[in-house]
């Protein structure tokens, strides 16, 4: 099956472009540009946008791991539904200002970015677009999105539910107890993990690019020492760390194990630069 793909309008491809160029101007400590972009998230996927409804439901599918075949194609039925009851003119009027914003507020840029679940993103924007009379090619990539809904293994699914304060101070107490004492940038990432929403996660997400790219960045540099260099087991080591970092790339909302991950991460490198 081949389908034209016009990210432009692809809201979840914009949002996570977004998400990026923030992570960037962020990092370059251009706060008038990090604000600007701040302000055009709020306003373009906030819960009583269209644009923010839109975003939900690809995140619906996205999000959706390890189901069975009928519960997939209950909540793929149920997508679908609710995305019928829009206002088609309204969403490309409303995609049509966000692109002309990003455009000439931000920078044309943004639409370049490199988005690791892209193909995913295409392929759910063409479930929406696809024409409701070729029945044959909707129902071939109606399975595709539902196959990749479905478990793959069997193994125990991870929670995706909000975790409540007092799970994450039980964790961090754990934490503590066995590391010997919280660092300043793991107490940072546990008050963000707590304040979130986990729907308008925003500042969470730009901060665990943050620590991901100064951890990334720390290990990379620890390459050139002596004690790296020369010892095998930690060269090795050293690499799986990059290995981890870059697979955040592909992971979804931030649960306990990728929280205890990086969590992990920012004590390896604090033992590195002492």
């Amino acid at each position: 099956m081949k389908f034209r793909h016009n990210k432009k309008r692809n809201v979840a491809f914009v949002y996570e472009a977004l998400i990026r160029e923030l992570t960037v101007v962020s990092l370059n400590k251009e706060e008038n540009k990090k604000k600007r972009i701040q302000e055009t998230i709020k306003s373009l996927f906030s819960r009583g946008t269209i644009l923010g409804k839109e975003l939900r439901l690809y995140n619906t599918l996205l999000e959706t791991q390890e189901v069975d075949y009928l519960t997939a194609e209950k909540i793929l039925y149920e997508v679908r539904r609710v995305y019928s009851t829009f206002d088609q003119k309204e969403l490309y009027d409303a995609q049509t200002a966000a692109i002309h914003h990003v455009n000439h507020e931000i920078t044309p840029e943004v639409f370049t970015k490199f988005v690791p679940n892209y193909k995913s993103l295409a392929m759910i924007y063409n479930f929406f677009k696809m024409d409701e009379t070729n029945i044959k090619e909707r129902v071939l990539m109606e399975r595709k999105i539902v196959e990749s809904m479905v478990a793959k293994k069997e193994k125990a699914k991870e929670t995706k539910r909000p975790i409540d304060k007092f799970v994450v101070r039980a964790f961090a107490k754990k934490f503590n107890e066995i590391y010997g004492g919280l660092l300043k940038e793991q107490r940072a990432l546990l008050s963000k993990f707590v304040s979130s929403s986990f729907e308008e996660d925003t500042e969470l997400k730009v901060f665990i690019n943050e620590e991901l790219e100064r951890i990334r960045d720390i290990v990379v540099e620890s390459f050139k020492t002596k004690e790296i260099k020369e010892d095998k087991i930690m060269l090795e080591n050293s690499k799986k760390v990059l290995k981890v970092v870059d697979s955040f790339k592909q992971r979804g909302p931030l649960n306990e194990k990728g929280l205890a991950l990086i969590l992990k991460m920012q004590q390896l490198v604090k033992e590195i630069k002492s």
